[in-house]
């Protein structure tokens, strides 16, 4: 069979596969319209707090309505004690709760640090997270306002007691992520996983149909050279999955607004060997497993531990060492900090060119097992086919 006749029926293969269709046009395009939608937002704004005010002082309601001034939050209702928001915390009527001490103003005062409780449901630790930075603000502020006061009693001149209040000036500057959000933080990276699962779980079922039904003794997947097979299906599928990557990097991330730094071509250095990683590593699976339940349920049950060991979601370093090292055999565990750092962070190719050697390293050896396992399969089924014949 010529190769163009291969490169034919590894299309038919493709196309005739109605799971591995859905899987390639389906999986991937309607990931990329219901992903991101959670973090439309980026971070939360205007919690809803409950107010304990213990102390009743013009101080304490001026820090109340300081709270209510930031951006984080938003004061919705006074409560008479903490033990009272339990229930509407629980309920989600409320996102967390400030207990203002008694004593508050006439500690100011004498120079103490007032002790300012926050309680919320810290199982949601972006909410928790902004409730208590909103709170922190506001107490900084209304400390700021209280040393400024302070240094106007001792005669100092209220423009430079403004300026003498902190030793130091904080000016924050985001670096790779300018609106602190969580989806420019989560996405891009996660959109590699999903390529990477979709492309691993649509070539695997090719293969995995294909072994079901292997005693079609004509099939081409039995009578042509098995390297030639495994490259032509996954050449056949990286091409279908480069226009993907292209509108994943490119239309989804301008989407939603997540900056790009890399030129395209700088992206396909290493999204390519990717793809053929990740092709290879579901052509090798597709060989290995028997039913395509099972096949679909690994690939798709896998997601989350690939997720965490690639070191953007959970730091590396916090990982056992024994599975850091089983990670690196993941494809997405070397193409997603190789795109962030490439697509957010302005990194050049040449600081990438580990991550590269590691991909084309990766698709050599699962094209190579793959077109082994098929080499198996085909000396096998032509020995009891031989039988079969000998018997009659």
């Amino acid at each position: 069979m010529s190769w163009f006749s291969l490169l034919k029926q590894e299309i038919r293969a493709l196309f005739t596969n109605q799971a591995a269709v859905f899987t390639v046009f389906g999986g991937v395009i309607i990931y990329s319209l219901l992903y991101p939608v959670p973090y439309s937002q980026q971070t939360p704004r205007e919690l809803s707090v409950a107010i304990v005010d213990q102390d009743g002082s013009q101080t304490s309601r001026m820090f109340t309505r300081m709270m209510d001034a930031t951006p984080e939050i938003t004061v919705t209702r006074e409560l008479p004690t903490v033990d009272s928001a339990a229930e509407l915390i629980a309920t989600g009527v409320i996102d967390g709760v400030v207990s203002i001490p008694e004593h508050f103003y006439r500690d100011l005062l004498m120079g103490k640090s007032p002790v300012v409780s926050v309680a919320g449901d810290a199982s949601f630790f972006l909410v928790y997270g902004t409730v208590v930075t909103g709170v922190v603000n506001a107490g900084k502020d209304l400390g700021a306002k209280v040393k400024v006061a302070k240094s106007v009693l001792r005669n100092t001149p209220l423009a430079l007691a403004s300026k003498q209040y902190t030793p130091f000036d904080l000016n924050l500057t985001p670096v790779y992520n300018p609106t602190m959000g969580y989806g420019n933080y989560a996405i891009p990276g996660v959109f590699m996983l999903i390529l990477q699962q979709t492309l691993m779980l649509a070539s695997a079922l090719i293969g995995c149909q294909q072994m079901v039904s292997k005693g079609q003794s004509s099939a081409y997947w039995n009578t042509s050279n098995p390297l030639l097979v495994v490259l032509t299906r996954s050449l056949v599928i990286v091409a279908i999955y480069a226009i993907m990557a292209m509108y994943y990097l490119g239309a989804c991330l301008e989407a939603n607004g997540i900056n790009r730094l890399s030129h395209p071509i700088e992206l396909a250095s290493v999204v390519l060997p990717f793809l053929f990683a990740s092709s290879g590593l579901g052509i090798l699976l597709g060989y290995l497993f028997k039913r395509a339940e099972s096949l679909s349920l690994a690939i798709l049950v896998s997601s989350m531990p690939m997720l965490f060991v690639s070191g953007f979601i959970w730091p590396t370093a916090a990982l056992p060492v024994w599975l850091q090292g089983l990670a690196q055999i993941i494809p997405s565990t070397a193409v997603i900090p190789a795109v962030l750092q490439l697509n957010q962070m302005g990194a050049t190719p040449a600081d990438e060119i580990h991550y590269v050697v590691q991909l084309l390293l990766q698709a050599i050896s699962y094209l190579s097992l793959a077109a082994l396992l098929l080499f198996g399969a085909q000396r096998m089924f032509r020995n009891e086919h031989k039988h079969i014949t000998t018997s009659q």
